[in-house]
């Protein structure tokens, strides 16, 4: 018996298995894929503010990158730099593998190449059914169950959870790229309908690569194909191999309810991501935490009622709840914007009073504060109105954060995707 069953190997599920087991709490993680880290779910950009909030593995970082520029769809640019290593690429793979080895040396049994195919709840406990490669099924019994399934919701219904109602896709490949410094990242409804493309350098083994890929409100893959075409992506590819392409939906809203009678859901399968980018490591890492917390103090009373489970949500509510809502609307509000309004946007925010807002506000992880500084700006709100008015309040939809924004998804589909 175990006192936690932990449903996927990603950064949520082993962050959440290492909290726990530290706790000194007997746990077993169950990754359906046979190696910890493959295939691997998103870009990899992370604030190095995470290395010092959460206890994580430093050996997977690639760089450190310390500038970004941005293109609009009339080839109007605005380069943002930090004088500090606010962002790091990691190896994704290595970065899982790393906290897979942290979560064992606490003390948490990881089993690799087992799929969970269903979960009941007993009056005392939960029993888990899993399978292995060779078909062997085996029960496992735990006093409480986390989600960490990531962009999989095939346990959800079952063990009554809804599945998240907002969507964008994400496309990426991994190609031999020419010497850049900084992230480039480009806008347009003809590059990444409601979102946008981007170019992240690193090295592996002395070679420059580059990660590219789109973030698109539908159609990721076929946009990802079109922007690797362009010239300005093209001429710069030093390799027509590609060695990684990965898909998936990336849900932007959280469910209503991330609780239930001894069974908790956490990260990407909560829906808890970065509305405005869909970056979902910081908001993993985030709920694990508190998710562990909750389970340890459930665990302790010995009450996995739902009244006591309520904790966790509350707990990421009042750290991302605020976040999420202004994160949507902006989302909600931008991703209707044509390419003429997007190029007016750059050139605002290009002006020396905003830009030294986005100097002041601007943070990786925290979107809040940048949106509602460009708000209060006397030149970005007359830019948003009149974006609004000339629509012909076409925008009004966006101003309405719970709204059912995006379309449902084909759970065949899943992949890997973008951070």
């Amino acid at each position: 018996m175990y006192d936690v069953l932990i449903v996927g190997g990603g950064p949520a599920g082993l962050y959440a298995a290492y909290c726990l087991a530290k706790a000194g709490r007997r746990v077993a993680v169950f990754e359906e894929h046979p190696e910890i880290g493959s295939p691997v779910h998103c870009t990899g950009l992370i604030a190095s503010e995470s290395f010092t909030r959460f206890d994580l593995p430093r050996h997977a970082n690639q760089a450190a990158l310390r500038e970004a520029r941005f293109y609009s769809p009339g080839g109007h640019s605005l380069s943002v730099a930090s004088e500090k290593d606010e962002t790091v690429l990691l190896d994704r793979s290595a970065f899982d593998r790393g906290l897979a080895d942290q979560a064992r040396a606490a003390g948490a049994e990881i089993f690799p190449g087992h799929r969970v195919e269903a979960l009941r709840r007993l009056r005392r406990n939960l029993v888990a059914r899993t399978s292995n490669s060779t078909g062997m099924e085996r029960l496992v019994s735990g006093r409480l169950g986390i989600l960490a399934t990531g962009a999989s919701y095939g346990l959800h219904r079952g063990l009554g959870f809804q599945l998240p109602d907002r969507f964008v896709y994400g496309a990426q490949v991994e190609v031999g790229f020419e010497i850049t410094s900084g992230v480039e990242v480009y806008f347009g409804n003809d590059i990444a309908p409601g979102s946008f493309a981007w170019i992240v350098p690193f090295t592996r083994e002395g070679v420059a690569m580059a990660k590219i890929g789109v973030l698109a409100s539908r159609d990721a893959m076929q946009y990802l194909t079109r922007f690797l075409r362009l010239p300005v992506v093209a001429s710069r590819i030093r390799s027509r191999a590609v060695y990684q392409y990965l898909r998936r939906p990336v849900a932007v809203w959280p469910l209503p309810q991330t609780f239930g009678d001894r069974m908790l859901v956490i990260g990407d399968a909560a829906g808890l991501a970065k509305p405005t980018t869909g970056g979902g490591v910081y908001y993993s890492l985030l709920s694990a935490e508190f998710a562990a917390d909750t389970a340890c103090r459930a665990l302790s009373a010995g009450d996995c009622s739902p009244r006591v489970l309520s904790r966790y949500q509350n707990a990421w509510r009042a750290a991302l709840a605020s976040e999420l809502k202004v994160g949507s609307l902006f989302r909600g509000y931008a991703s209707r914007f044509s390419d003429a309004q997007i190029d007016e946007a750059f050139q605002i925010v290009a002006a020396e009073p905003v830009t030294r807002l986005i100097r002041d506000h601007a943070s990786f992880n925290w979107h809040k504060g940048i949106i509602l500084a460009l708000w209060r700006s006397s030149s970005m709100r007359g830019f948003l109105w009149r974006a609004l008015m000339s629509r012909g309040g076409r925008i009004i939809g966006a101003l309405r954060p719970f709204m059912k924004a995006y379309p449902a998804i084909k759970l065949r589909e899943e992949g890997a995707a973008t951070d």
